[in-house]
């Protein structure tokens, strides 16, 4: 009965999810459901924001996830000198951003592939105005009895929008995951998990109200995102709850210098 109800409210979550995109190790499909505060540091704009996560798994080989995110507070402060100091605070908008929902099939222990659909964000988003289809392969290994390793491959294209079309983009994700001190029985334990991801746009947008040889846009990058997390999960209940941090710098140079930061305070549930 409480898996059921589990279900019903993780299925309530996905129509309605909308999201910052938080990355995440390359995982087969599973029944889980992840509610976290943001701490975010972008582009000079600090913000906080409160997100959760679901995934809903039918059978071992397919399921559905989402992600969530509202943007509670978000603010600009820059200092500047120039023979004198100036220093303003420019409050930036709120609410719900990006949405992602997606779906996972393996018809292998060993390989799957994954299929998402990005929406524009809402009031709480200041960039990826456009919607974004993806696909991306994945590969898991069983290291260990207590570390299983993922990689992938990413293939991102965009729609159209007021005669505006976005590069497409090509990624690269690995990923493990490490079960600790781990209690299989009692199913607790630490989880100690990490995921880097290089990604690069591998043609120009294009500007289609301009004439041809002006349409090309000059956007072409590259860089990387990185994300590690612990959770502590603890026994003696009808589902595994973990409680937990992660640290994500994305957008990155070396060392995390010139890039974005973002902390997150999670708990997370899994369960059969």
């Amino acid at each position: 009965m409480v898996k059921r109800l589990i279900i019903l409210i993780a299925f309530a979550l996905i129509w309605q999810a909308g999201a910052t995109e938080v990355l995440r190790p390359v995982l087969p499909p599973r029944n889980a459901i992840e509610v976290g505060a943001f701490g975010e540091l972008r582009d000079d704009v600090y913000s906080a924001d409160l997100g959760w996560s679901v995934e809903v798994a039918p059978c071992s080989c397919f399921s559905f996830y989402a992600d969530m995110s509202y943007r509670f507070v978000s603010y600009q402060w820059e200092t500047m000198w120039h023979d004198q100091l100036h220093e303003y605070v420019n409050l930036q908008v709120n609410g719900l951003n990006e949405s992602y929902v997606g779906a996972k099939y393996f018809p292998f222990d060993f390989f799957g592939v994954a299929l998402e659909w990005r929406d524009q964000p809402g009031e709480g988003g200041r960039v990826n105005r456009f919607n974004r289809l993806g696909v991306e392969p994945m590969f898991l290994y069983r290291f260990s009895r207590s570390m299983l390793l993922g990689m992938s491959g990413q293939y991102y294209t965009f729609v159209e929008d007021e005669n505006y079309q976005p590069g497409d983009e090509l990624g690269v994700k690995a990923s493990f995951v490490w079960d600790v001190f781990w209690d299989r029985k009692a199913r607790s334990g630490w989880r100690v998990s990490y995921a880097y991801l290089f990604r690069w746009r591998i043609e120009e947008s294009e500007n289609m109200n301009m004439l041809k040889p002006y349409r090309k846009m000059d956007d072409m990058y590259r860089g990387f995102r990185m994300r590690g997390d612990v959770a502590k999960y603890f026994g003696g209940l009808p589902f595994p709850l973990g409680m937990g941090v992660g640290y994500e710098m994305n957008r990155g140079y070396l060392f995390g210098f010139e890039t974005g930061h973002r902390v997150e305070f999670f708990v997370r549930t899994e369960f059969p």
